[in-house]
């Protein structure tokens, strides 16, 4: 069972039980608007309940949107079997559209709530806004470290906001604070199983760091692929009276969101790339420790279609290939996936970007 699919059936149990007794439609809208009210009237107590709902709307909101876009993904063809023109294009795209409304009027319906959110409540969720007023609102009712994690957890997404770093500063100060009990109340699992398995490994735990590593390349690639379809919400595209001019900059719009899920990784890591090399070199050590060559072989290959001129994986794969059969080093097909779509993503951006010139601007990573 994918992680969404949890998340949402957690969310739906914690939304039935708490709201659907009514018997109203939930709107996103309505709760965001009563905690910015809340807040300005100063009812602190009602700022962090407001808040606090309407993150969890937004969490449910966001989750039965990505599991309808991902289900809808791959909806076969069924009338154009053979490559005319660009039908097979279009049927694709009617169908997924036919799936998309269905699936999200069944997953709105069952939920009890409007699927209608304005794009910028939508946007201020996205930058985690709400901790912005969450932290004051936590301090104001003296619950120091919700305050200093809320805190946090805004300056993870917008790390250059001096006013909430020296708001954070002064939080981690004040004696009530642990900052080590400092979360990201927004932290996904694979970087709390990333953590897990560097604490396993520093304990030389190979078994234990294994798992937790090869768990946190899976859910990091599940969260990455729901970034994705996150992308799909495109509010603002600039129009043209030429069809093949208003897809192309839709079209743009997407890639541009979907590669820069991976700035998420940022300040560790530059790229999601980067973060799966660095799990499969934790792979590759600790597979040598438990002697399960053929998996090195693996790591280290698929390593190395991320990274092919780093030193010191090519001066590992030569010492492992004088005791490793070299039909080991195979590069996994989950890596190579990934590495293929990223690339054909850069290269179509920067094709875009060839042909508009200084007019768009692309941060390829």
């Amino acid at each position: 069972m994918s992680r969404y699919i949890q998340s949402y059936m957690l969310l739906f149990l914690f939304m039935y039980i708490v709201e659907i007794k009514s018997g109203k439609l939930l709107s996103l809208d309505n709760v965001y608007q009563k905690s910015i009210a809340a807040y300005t009237k100063e009812r602190w107590s009602k700022c962090i309940e407001y808040f606090e709902e309407s993150l969890h709307l937004y969490k449910l909101h966001k989750t039965t949107l990505i599991n309808c876009r991902l289900k809808c993904k791959n909806i076969p063809n069924v009338i154009v079997k053979e490559n005319i023109e660009d039908l097979k294009i279009y049927e694709k795209i009617f169908k997924t559209s036919q799936c998309l409304q269905q699936c999200t009027d069944e997953g709105f319906d069952k939920i009890n709530m409007y699927s209608n959110t304005s794009d910028d409540i939508l946007s201020d969720m996205q930058q985690r806004k709400p901790y912005e007023y969450l932290h004051i609102c936590y301090f104001q009712m003296n619950a120091l470290p919700k305050a200093a994690s809320a805190a946090y957890t805004f300056l993870v997404a917008n790390p250059f906001n001096d006013a909430m770093k020296k708001n954070l500063d002064y939080y981690i100060d004040l004696p009530e604070v642990d900052i080590n009990e400092v979360d990201d109340l927004e932290s996904e699992d694979y970087q709390m199983l990333y953590r897990l398995g560097l604490k396993s490994y520093n304990a030389k735990q190979w078994g234990e760091t294994i798992a937790n590593m090869e768990e946190s390349l899976t859910n990091y690639l599940s969260w990455e692929n729901g970034c994705r379809a996150e992308c799909e919400w495109q509010p603002e595209q600039e129009w043209s009276v030429e069809v093949s001019i208003l897809v192309s900059n839709s079209l743009t719009s997407l890639l541009i969101c979907q590669q820069n899920c991976q700035n998420q990784l940022k300040p560790l890591f530059n790229s999601g790339t980067e973060f799966i090399a660095d799990l499969l070199n934790y792979l590759q050590i600790c597979y040598y420790y438990l002697e399960r060559f053929d998996d090195v072989g693996k790591a280290v290959e698929s390593y190395l279609l991320l990274l092919p001129r780093d030193k010191n994986m090519l001066e590992n794969k030569e010492m492992y290939e004088s005791f490793i059969n070299k039909s080991s080093f195979v590069e996994r097909s989950d890596i190579v996936y990934y590495f293929k779509r990223d690339q054909y993503e850069k290269e179509l951006l920067q094709l875009f970007h060839d042909q508009n010139g200084s007019n768009f601007e692309i941060n390829l990573v």
